[in-house]
This record gives C-alpha cells, sequence and structure tokens, in this order.
C-alpha cells in the first residue's frame, strides 16, 4: 500500500536527496516521512511537530504503515531540538514568514551538507530573501498546482555567500518561462500581491513604501506586461 500525497507534497519529495538522514518539520499527519520511506528515498527520517495533537496523528501513521523503526518523532519547536546531524531539511505548510523565523534561529544550518526544502503557502518573498541574505544559495525551483491553488518548492544550500538581490527577484524567483501552467499560476498570485500592495500603499499616501513595490511593477511591465 502506497501513501498518496497532494501535489505540493509530492514536488517537495522530488527534491528530497536519497539515503540522507531526514526531517519533515510541520509533519502533521507525517504522510511526507511515509511516502519517502516506502519509496526508497531514505529510511532515516523524523516526523515533527510543535503540536503533540499532530504529532499523535504522526504516530499512528507510522504504526499503520509499521515504520516504526526508520522513523522517528519528535515535539520541537521549528528546529529547536532536530539532531545537528540532520541533512535534509523539509519545511512544508507554513507561510513564507514562518519558514523563515524557524531558519534564522537555527544557526547550526549554516553547513555545506545540509540541503533544504522549503515550501511556503504564501510570503515566498520571505523565504527567498533569508536565503540570498545569509548566505545560501537556491539551486532550483520547482512550481506545482493543488487544488487549485499554485505553489513553489525551494531547494537551497549553504555556502556563507551574500547573494541578495532586488525585489523584483525575492517575489518571482527563478521562473523559467512562465509558459507552464503552474508558473503562470504562480506569477499572477505574485502580480496581483504586488499590485494590491501598490494600489493601497498610494490610496494611504504611502508614496516611499510604494516605490518599492513601484519598482517590482516595473520588472513586471518588462517581462510580462501581458499578464497585467
Amino acid at each position: 500500500m502506497n501513501i498518496v500525497l497532494t501535489q505540493r507534497l509530492r514536488t517537495a519529495a522530488e527534491l528530497v536527496r536519497q539515503n540522507r538522514k531526514t526531517v519533515d518539520v510541520g509533519t502533521d499527519h507525517g504522510y511526507l516521512p511515509a511516502f519517502l520511506v516506502m519509496g526508497g528515498i531514505t529510511d532515516n527520517v523524523t516526523a515533527a511537530d510543535i503540536g503533540r495533537g499532530p504529532l499523535d496523528n504522526a504516530e499512528k501513521t507510522i504504526e499503520k504503515y509499521s515504520l516504526e523503526d526508520k522513523i522517528d518523532t519528535c515535539l520541537s519547536d521549528g528546529l529547536e531540538k532536530i539532531d545537528r546531524d540532520t541533512e535534509e531539511i523539509i519545511i512544508c505548510g507554513m507561510g513564507g514568514t514562518l519558514i523563515a523565523e524557524i531558519l534564522s534561529k537555527a544557526e547550526w544550518i549554516k553547513h555545506g551538507e545540509i540541503h533544504l526544502v522549503l515550501q511556503p503557502m504564501t510570503h515566498s518573498y520571505d523565504v527567498r530573501k533569508f536565503l540570498c541574505e545569509n548566505g545560501f544559495y537556491i539551486d532550483a525551483e520547482k512550481f506545482c498546482t493543488d487544488t487549485g491553488r499554485d505553489y513553489v518548492v525551494i531547494s537551497a544550500y549553504y555556502d556563507g555567500k551574500d547573494r541578495s538581490r532586488d525585489d523584483f527577484y525575492y517575489y518571482f524567483g527563478d521562473v523559467a518561462t512562465g509558459e507552464a501552467p503552474s508558473e503562470k499560476g504562480y506569477i499572477k498570485k505574485q502580480i496581483f500581491y504586488v499590485k494590491s500592495r501598490y494600489d493601497g500603499l498610494m490610496l494611504s499616501g504611502n508614496e516611499d513604501e510604494a516605490r518599492v513595490f513601484g519598482r517590482v511593477l516595473d520588472g513586471i511591465k518588462e517581462k510580462w506586461s501581458e499578464l497585467l
């Protein structure tokens, strides 16, 4: 019997390296760890969550598929109690602001052997900004559509170099062409947010902050004018 994942979790799973010590932060029902083990990707996973209830659900999934010898559980606020020899860190299903906050509290992840797989539900801007300004490089972004919503999954490693970029990059990342439906949907969602923020700030008379979004809109006009 195989675990059936949502498309956004399956997309994240596709980026996970094989045979590495892995943690799934915010595991909820533990479906992703079970999928990774049952799919032969890794046999050493920690299913972590800040809440006892979600962790109880994860333990039920682990017991259901008899995976107790390959998946551990950990009650942890973000990465606080996660083993420092973990090589793959997966954080899915949270807002980008919270993901960036979790990463910022764990200095030990600044290590070249650690791989981050991050799937922000919102505010991917905050994730890219944190990574670029804290010595990480984004080596891949994958886009997907799940239950009518468009998401990005970000893969990143640490090498200590500052890669600060402009706000256009933080909002849109490495969208290849914008031609795939999931990419186009993601672009449209980001454009809607940027335009709404710009209009709102202009209406409230906050022109200085609005200029930031205005510069992003200039980039959008240059690259995707047909989507405005």
